[in-house]
């Protein structure tokens, strides 16, 4: 009578170890690559370090001053904004354009070859390399062409400020092609050829097929991406380093690119603080952002029933 609640026990033990030794890759990876990694900067966050007598004191003062500032500092709240509407942008954009392309490239669509080569190039191209082209390109051979073609004098393109951020969503759209139909492309070549042609003898047109074939079928690469691109609004730079360097006009500064200059500009170990403060508080709001939009995205996406 007793072997039976043992053989049960005995079984749950090797759950639990299976259970332990699965989890324990991407627990250890957390703990090294991002608490081992950051730890010296999540502590900074709590110091104030004064260089002149060379002493360091903790504090609450930074993620104080950092609320303050993210909140208050209208530069913090402009920062603030562009930021969200590069991330809404680029992926409202790119996101719908890089399915569709892919899509194509799928059904293997008049010259699907070419589009797949060109539009991963730009992710193997150096990346000042590609900014380069691109900046030569708005900047100088645009200008001369509507002065050529249309007698319409203009100046650089990243130069006006009433075009600069335009351009520059689109740069971001254009390199972020590459990997995303790369992706979506192949996961869709996964797709049963049964199931594709039942939806086509059943008179589907291409839209519907994409719409309630491809893209359920799909949908765990693109909700990756998706939850991905959550967890990187404050960290995003825009290639703004790229074109600017350290000089980038105020209106299309992102948070990621502010934190990137301040942190390789200052001039002593004690302005990191604040920065890592402000960090920390970005880290505090994305997570449960990132979850949210992950629950959110199981929920109510298409599934593949």
């Amino acid at each position: 009578m007793n072997r039976i609640p043992n053989r049960h026990t005995h079984q749950k033990r090797r759950d639990l170890g299976f259970y332990m030794l699965v989890m324990a890759f991407p627990v250890i990876q957390f703990l090294v690559f991002y608490i081992g990694v950051n730890a010296k900067s999540i502590m900074m966050a709590f110091q104030r370090i004064d260089v002149a007598n060379n002493t360091t004191t903790w504090t609450m003062d930074n993620i104080r001053n950092a609320f303050q500032m993210m909140t208050g500092n209208p530069q913090m709240l402009n920062i603030l904004s562009v930021s969200l509407l590069s991330y809404l942008l680029t992926n409202g954009i790119g996101i719908p354009l890089a399915l569709f392309f892919s899509y194509y490239i799928y059904k293997k669509m008049p010259l699907h070859g070419f589009f797949r080569v060109i539009l991963f190039l730009p992710s193997i191209i150096s990346a000042i390399v590609l900014a380069t082209i691109y900046q030569f390109f708005v900047e100088r051979a645009i200008p001369v062409a509507f002065n050529q073609f249309f007698d319409i004098k203009t100046e650089g393109l990243m130069v006006n400020p009433d075009s600069c951020y335009i351009f520059l969503v689109f740069y971001n759209v254009l390199i972020g092609f590459g990997t995303t139909v790369l992706m979506y492309s192949n996961a869709m070549s996964g797709i049963s050829d049964e199931l594709a042609g039942a939806a086509q003898i059943d008179g589907a047109s291409l839209f519907r097929e994409f719409w309630h074939v491809s893209l359920p079928m799909i949908f765990p690469t693109l909700m990756t991406f998706l939850v991905a691109g959550v967890a990187t609004i404050f960290t995003n730079h825009f290639n703004l380093f790229s074109f600017f360097g350290e000089n980038a006009p105020d209106g299309v500064q992102t948070y990621g690119y502010y934190l990137y200059v301040k942190t390789q500009g200052a001039k002593s170990i004690a302005e990191y603080p604040i920065l890592s403060a402000m960090g920390i508080l970005m880290t505090v709001v994305v997570v449960p952002v990132t979850m949210l939009v992950k629950q959110l995205l199981e929920k109510y996406g298409p599934s593949e029933d």
